[in-house]
Formats: C-alpha cells, sequence, structure tokens
C-alpha cells in the first residue's frame, strides 16, 4: 500500500488533479457552446474566369452579391493557361452578414464591377463549380443621317414646263418693251 500512496503522493495526484481540471473546464465549456450555435459554412464557388473570350489580369476582382449587399470577394489567379478564381460566400450571421447565404439565395457574380452572365444558388453542402463570363455588349451602330430631299432650283425641269417658263418670260420682256415705247411716243408728243 505504500506504494500506491507513493505513486499517487508524486506522479498520480498530479495526474488525478489534471483530470479534474479537464472534466471541469469541459462542463463549462460545454455550457457556454450551447448558448452559440456554430457559424454556417460558407458556400463555396470555383471556376474559370474570361472577359470577352480572354482571360482578365491576375488580380481582377470577383465579387459575390446576393439582393445589394456584398457577399465575399475574392481575385483571379492564373492556373497554366486560364484565369481562376475561388470564392467563398458566407451564410447568414445577422452580425457580420446579415443579408448573405440562405439556402436557395441567388448569387450574382461581378467580373471587376460587370454583371457575369451566369449566376449561383447559395448551397453550403457542396463545391459549386461555376465559368464566368462577361462579354462587353456591341456599340449600336448610328442610324444612317438622313440626306434632305433634293427640291430643285425654283424653276421646273420637265421640257414642257421649261418651255413654257420661257414664254413667260418672252412675254413679259416683249410686254416691257412696248410699254417703254408707247411711253417714249407719248412723251415725243408733248413736246
Amino acid at each position: 500500500m505504500t506504494r500506491v500512496m507513493r505513486m499517487l503522493a508524486g506522479v498520480g495526484l498530479a495526474a488525478v488533479l489534471g483530470v479534474m481540471m479537464l472534466v471541469l473546464s469541459g462542463a463549462l465549456g460545454v455550457r457556454e457552446a450551447s448558448a452559440e450555435s456554430p457559424p454556417n459554412p460558407p458556400s463555396r464557388f470555383a471556376g474559370s474566369v474570361l472577359v470577352d473570350g480572354a482571360n482578365p489580369a491576375a488580380g481582377t476582382v470577383i465579387e459575390a452579391r446576393i439582393g445589394g449587399a456584398s457577399c465575399g470577394s475574392t481575385s483571379v489567379f492564373n492556373q497554366g493557361t486560364e484565369a481562376r478564381y475561388v470564392l467563398d460566400v458566407p451564410g447568414l450571421n445577422p452580425a457580420a452578414t446579415p443579408n448573405c447565404g440562405t439556402d436557395g439565395a441567388q448569387i450574382a457574380f461581378y467580373i471587376g464591377g460587370k454583371l457575369a452572365k451566369e449566376a449561383g444558388s447559395w448551397d453550403n453542402g457542396n463545391l459549386s463549380i461555376l465559368n464566368l463570363t462577361y462579354v462587353t455588349p456591341p456599340t449600336p451602330t448610328p442610324a444612317p443621317v438622313a440626306k434632305p430631299p433634293v427640291t430643285g432650283t425654283g424653276l421646273q425641269s420637265s421640257s414642257s414646263s421649261s418651255g413654257t417658263a420661257s414664254w413667260l418670260f418672252v412675254a413679259l420682256g416683249l410686254g416691257a418693251l412696248a410699254f417703254g415705247a408707247g411711253s417714249m411716243a407719248v412723251a415725243r408728243r408733248r413736246s
């Protein structure tokens, strides 16, 4: 028995006290942990990135938005000949990310601030492979400027109208000459 006492007095006593302290600290920790639930794990998206059919520069920002809320961002990196991204979209946390991550929430992705063609759905149970693309809309071609209609010179160009206009000028000219000649004849008689 003296052997057992000596063992308990030395290493054994320290071990018993250590086990008791672990049990007490664990019991207190369990009570604290039950008051708070662990954060919801994020939904992870990964894939390639193309802008107008080409790889964007490494470091281009990829952002996830749910509604109007920004729910995570990352940067493009090069892997071989591809531009790629990996983005964790956090779960709903009223204190940190109040409008993010609920099952089935629609996620819009932005490449350098421009809305990607593809969208995702929040699901933290699976890795979502989503290749993102953005194509710059074509610049609309301006409508051709309509030329004003040609209105002419004021005289009709058809041959029958042209002949009528010429006779009109001839008749007016002859009338002016006759008036002038008549006026001269009257003026001579009076003198």
